[in-house]
C-alpha cells in the first residue's frame, strides 16, 4: 500500500484506507459470528452487536483522526485540507479505545447482552482487522541482513518486516477462529476470547523481539508490556469465566433442589400410603390365633 493515493485533486493517506478495509472486514467478520450464535433465535441481538461495535470502531477512528484537533486547534483556520493528511499517534489511539470500551460497556449492559458473547465475537473481528492491517502496512525492525529483509527508499540498509511477522503469527490464530470455532459455535462460552488473548500476546511478544522500541519498564518496550498483559489476562480468564457462569450455576442448583424436594415429597407420600396400608392389616398374634387368652 503506497504512503499516498492520488485521486484526482485529493490524496489519502494509504494507512487511513487500510485501517478503514481493516474496519470492514473485522465487522463483516463480527456479523457473521453474532448470526451464528443467534441463529434460529430473534435477531434484536445481533443487530445490537453490530451497531455497538460499529460506533466503537467510529468513536476509534475519529479520535484518531481528529485528535490532533485537541493539540494543534490551530489546524482548523489555518490549513484545513491537512486534516486529510494528518493522523494522531499512539495517545488519540489509546484515548479512542478507552471511549469506545466505555461506549461499548454501557451499551451492552443496557442491551442486556451477556458480556462473554460480545467479547468472543468481538476478539473475532479484532484478530481480523490486526491480521490485515500488518499484512498491508509496513513496519520496519531491527536492521537485519536476511533475503526477506525490507528496505526504505533511497537506502541500502534492510530492516525486518515486524508487521509481516504478526501478521504470519496471526492467521493460524484467524483459522482456528473462522474455522474450527466458527463451525462449533461455541461463541460465549468464554473459550474465543481466552485462547485469542493467550495466543495474540504471545505471538506479538515473540515478534516484538524484531521490533526496533525502547524499553520502558522492566527493561520491556510498551507493545511488550501490552502482549505480557495480554498473556496473563488469557491464562486468568477461566477463574472470571467461572465466577461470571455462576448465574447458570445457580438456575441449575435450583433446579436439583426443586426435584430433590419434588422427590422428598414423594417419598413421604409412598411411606403414610405404605403405613396406612400396614395399620389396616395389622394382626397382633398375642391376640390372635392360639395364643389367644380366654375372657
Amino acid at each position: 500500500m503506497p504512503d499516498v493515493l492520488q485521486l484526482g485533486p485529493l490524496q489519502l493517506q494509504g494507512k487511513l484506507i487500510v485501517v478503514l478495509l481493516a474496519c470492514a472486514i473485522g465487522l463483516w467478520l463480527i456479523r457473521r459470528a453474532a448470526r451464528q450464535v443467534r441463529s434460529g433465535e430473534e435477531t434484536a441481538m445481533t443487530k445490537s452487536i453490530d451497531d455497538i461495535v460499529f460506533a466503537g470502531a467510529v468513536i476509534v477512528l475519529i479520535t484518531w483522526k481528529l485528535g490532533v484537533i485537541v493539540t494543534q486547534p490551530s489546524l482548523l483556520w489555518t490549513s484545513p485540507l491537512k486534516l486529510l493528511m494528518v493522523v494522531g499517534s499512539g495517545t488519540e489511539i489509546m484515548l479512542g479505545l478507552l471511549l469506545a470500551a466505555v461506549y461499548m460497556y454501557a451499551q451492552i449492559r443496557k442491551q442486556r447482552i451477556p458480556l462473554y458473547v460480545f467479547l468472543d465475537i468481538l476478539a473475532t473481528g479484532l484478530t481480523a482487522a490486526v491480521f490485515v492491517y500488518c499484512a498491508l502496512v509496513p513496519g520496519y525492525g531491527l536492521p537485519t541482513t536476511w533475503p526477506w529483509g525490507i528496505s526504505v527508499e533511497g537506502t541500502i540498509s534492510r530492516f525486518h518486516p515486524f508487521h509481516a511477522y504478526v501478521s504470519l503469527l496471526l492467521l493460524p490464530l484467524l483459522i482456528w477462529q473462522i474455522g474450527y470455532e466458527g463451525r462449533r459455535n461455541r461463541f460465549g462460552s468464554g473459550i474465543v476470547l481466552k485462547y485469542s488473548l493467550m495466543y495474540g500476546g504471545a505471538s506479538g511478544m515473540l515478534a516484538s523481539f524484531f521490533a526496533a522500541a525502547q524499553p520502558e519498564l522492566l527493561y520491556l518496550s510498551l507493545a511488550q508490556l501490552i502482549f505480557l498483559f495480554m498473556l496473563v489476562l488469557g491464562m486468568l480468564l477461566p477463574a472470571l469465566a467461572h465466577n461470571t457462569g455462576r448465574r447458570e450455576l445457580s438456575a441449575m442448583s435450583q433446579n436439583d433442589s426443586k426435584t430433590q424436594i419434588q422427590q422428598e415429597q414423594q417419598n413421604k407420600e409412598r411411606e403414610k400410603s405404605q403405613s396406612g396400608a400396614g395399620k389396616e392389616g395389622f394382626v397382633d398374634k398375642k391376640l390372635d390365633g392360639p395364643n389367644r387368652p380366654s375372657t
